[in-house]
């Protein structure tokens, strides 16, 4: 099967899971204990309302009757999406690879819109300088929704980076993201793919 891509977020998409194998993301699955229910490619329904689950999943296409099931899973993390799994016979259920775009690309959009967010806060600015969004070097900006995207983007990691994102500098920007210690709470697949997006031409 061709695996349907997304329009923006290539590099975060191929991080987020794979079609088929163990790590096949278009069935529901609970990455880790603090995680939420997730769908395709980290649409997690932890932070989300009922009735946002339900309006997204409706606008990616899902049956309303499964969206109206899924909502219910608003919330819940760990051990506790898993048994919702069980308890409502969803081992089964899958999203095809069009509605798994459709979320992903929602996703992102809202991960992209918090990063420049964060940017553009008047605290931010004031100790590291203004960041022109628009003509941020484009692997500077995927990686940076990337971190977002896994929960890496904190006051602690901008100390080390967001002087550098200012600058637009991709070979400092790219020199802290390859220090382990710094990032010492990524997965180390991440980590490498990260860093190899990064310095390749």
């Amino acid at each position: 099967m061709t695996i349907q891509k997304p329009r923006v977020g290539q590099f975060t998409f191929e991080q987020e899971g794979q079609e088929g194998g163990r790590y096949h993301s278009r069935v529901l699955h609970v990455p880790s204990k603090y995680s939420g229910l997730t769908i395709g490619r980290g649409f997690d329904l932890k932070h989300r309302s009922s009735e946002q689950i339900l309006k997204a999943l409706s606008e990616a296409g899902v049956a309303f009757g499964d969206a109206e099931v899924l909502a219910k899973a608003s919330g819940l993390y760990g051990s506790q999406a898993q048994q919702f799994i069980k308890k409502h016979g969803l081992e089964g259920f899958e999203v095809s690879p069009k509605e798994q775009v459709i979320l992903f690309e929602q996703t992102y959009e809202v991960m992209s819109k918090d990063v420049k967010r964060i940017c553009d806060k008047a605290d931010c600015v004031e100790v590291y300088g203004p960041v022109d969004w628009e003509n941020l070097h484009p692997k500077i900006k995927d990686i940076l929704i990337d971190l977002r995207y896994r929960g890496d983007y904190t006051p602690a990691t901008r100390r080390r980076i967001q002087r550098y994102v200012v600058q637009n500098d991709l070979e400092a920007f790219s020199k802290e993201m390859s220090d382990r210690e710094l990032w010492n709470t990524v997965p180390s697949e991440r980590f490498k793919q990260r860093l190899a997006y990064l310095i390749t031409t």
